[in-house]
Formats: structure tokens, C-alpha cells, sequence
């Protein structure tokens, strides 16, 4: 065993402690196995609560982290509209030591994600109708207004410069209001529920179709059908900004242990973006 997999272990008993914890301070009693959140951030099971189906889902973070956006996710996307995704019916907060915790009750979702991982790695059999329902649901939450991400325009050049030099210097973003952490792991089937909406907010638009296009470069068919379903979106420079600026954060992910096999694909599509 690693010492990073025999660290694992005292964070996933932890959490499972907040979880049964969380639990009972929500009167609901957990009904199935535990799904752990990426590095073991977050822990969600289903439930029963008053006899009906429920997903419960806790964190817990040190307290200088909790006045973050990301904190109030859940909480600050109840009001988005057009959108198919779980509703919050209630949340909790404690504290314990130098961590803060929360658990929320969400509507439960029947459907599976489409993959396990964020990046895709085989091809699905998705209906016309399930990407016009993601088209819809994209088109509908670009256009609705928040302040979430608003003071974080100056995030993406330090990314771009990074990694691209001057090549990106000519493009120039607009800004909508975007998922933030569209992936396949986040998105359902077979019928379409958006989940996890921790990072939602203003950025680059275009943001969310970038991520899953770019989560989907392992499998040419699947990229290809994100791209035909966003053209309009990822084409023009605005498009090609947000993407750059995805590939730049999963490249930084990458760096981390993330998605190793990703990294050529990424590198080769940021080429055509900057060559075309």
C-alpha cells in the first residue's frame, strides 16, 4: 500500500462519520453504498427520509475555506430555471475542531451518470432528444444572472499565459453565466440531470460545452457529437477562448495525477485552436 492510499483511509472514516452524522441531524437514515467526491472531498449516499428517496451529500473544509463560492453551490443554484437538476430540499452546518462541515438533502436522481470518470473512455448511445435537452439546458443557464464568479475575470490569462505563451493574445472572451465542471460524470443518462453544482458562475462563455468537449477527446466519436451540437458555441473566438482556457485547467489537473492520458489530446487540440 501507498502512503497516499493509507492516507485515504482515516478521510474516508471520517467521512463516513459526518455522513451518519448528517444523518441524523436531517432525520433521514442512509439506504445505500457511499459514493466518495474527487480526492475524497465529499461523500453522498442515498436515503430515505419520512419513506422517500433522497440523496444526501456532506463536506467538510477548514473554516478559512468556507467563505468560498463553492461552499453555497447547491444553495445558490435553487433558483436557476430551465435547468434538469436535483433540487435542494434542505442543509445543515456544523462545526468540529478546524473544519466546518455541511450536508445537504437533494432530490434524488434515478438516473446513472454516463460515466464514472470525468473524461469519457468508450462510446454511448446517447438519442437526439438527450442533446437537445443538454443544449437547452446550457442555452437556459447562460442566459440567467448571478453575481457567483463575477470578481474573477483575471483568473484565465495568468492560465493562458502559462501555456500558450502570446499565441492566445488575439482572442478575447465574452461572459456568460456556465457549469463551471461539466464532465461525464456529471451528466446522466438516460435521461438527462445536470449534478454538482458546487463551481457554477459567470466565466468564458462557452465554458461548459468547452469542458465536455474536451472530456470527450478519448473518444473521437462522442467529441465529434459535442462539437455538432455546439458549433455555434466553441467556433467562434469567444468559443475557442473558452476552450483554451478549459484545456489550461485540466492541463494544471493533469500536472496533479489527473486524466494522465489526456494530456497529448488536450496539447494537440489547443494546436489546431491557436493554428486555425
Amino acid at each position: 500500500m501507498t502512503g497516499e492510499q493509507a492516507e485515504e483511509e482515516p478521510q474516508r472514516a471520517f467521512l463516513r462519520r459526518v455522513l451518519a452524522e448528517a444523518a441524523d441531524r436531517l432525520g433521514a437514515r442512509l439506504a445505500g453504498e457511499a459514493v466518495f467526491g474527487w480526492r475524497d472531498r465529499t461523500i453522498g449516499a442515498p436515503a430515505l427520509k419520512e419513506g422517500e428517496p433522497v440523496w444526501l451529500r456532506a463536506t467538510a473544509e477548514h473554516r478559512d475555506w468556507t467563505t468560498s463560492e463553492e461552499w453555497t453551490g447547491n444553495q445558490d443554484a435553487a433558483h436557476l430555471t430551465g435547468i434538469p437538476k436535483p433540487s435542494l430540499l434542505d442543509r445543515i452546518e456544523w462545526d468540529e475542531a478546524e473544519v466546518m462541515i455541511y450536508a445537504e438533502l437533494m432530490t434524488f436522481v434515478p438516473d446513472r451518470p454516463c460515466s464514472p470518470t470525468p473524461e469519457l473512455r468508450q462510446p454511448l448511445d446517447l438519442p437526439r432528444s438527450w442533446w437537445k435537452s443538454l443544449r437547452g439546458a446550457l442555452d437556459a443557464l447562460a442566459g440567467q444572472t448571478t453575481r457567483r464568479g463575477a470578481e474573477n475575470p483575471g483568473w484565465y490569462e495568468p492560465t493562458l499565459r502559462v501555456f500558450f505563451g502570446a499565441r492566445a493574445d488575439h482572442l478575447r472572451p465574452a461572459w456568460s453565466t456556465e457549469h463551471m465542471d461539466m464532465h461525464w460524470a456529471n451528466v446522466t443518462s438516460p435521461r438527462l440531470w445536470v449534478l454538482d453544482w458546487e463551481h457554477w458562475g459567470r466565466a468564458p462563455a462557452g465554458y461548459g460545452a468547452a469542458s465536455l468537449y474536451c472530456h470527450s477527446l478519448l473518444v473521437p466519436d462522442m467529441a465529434r457529437q459535442v462539437r455538432d451540437t455546439f458549433a455555434d458555441v466553441l467556433e467562434p473566438p469567444e468559443g475557442r477562448y473558452a476552450q483554451l482556457c478549459v484545456i489550461g485547467h485540466m492541463l494544471r489537473r493533469i500536472d496533479r495525477g489527473d486524466y494522465l492520458d489526456l494530456a497529448v489530446p488536450l496539447h494537440e487540440h489547443a494546436d489546431r485552436i491557436l493554428d486555425a
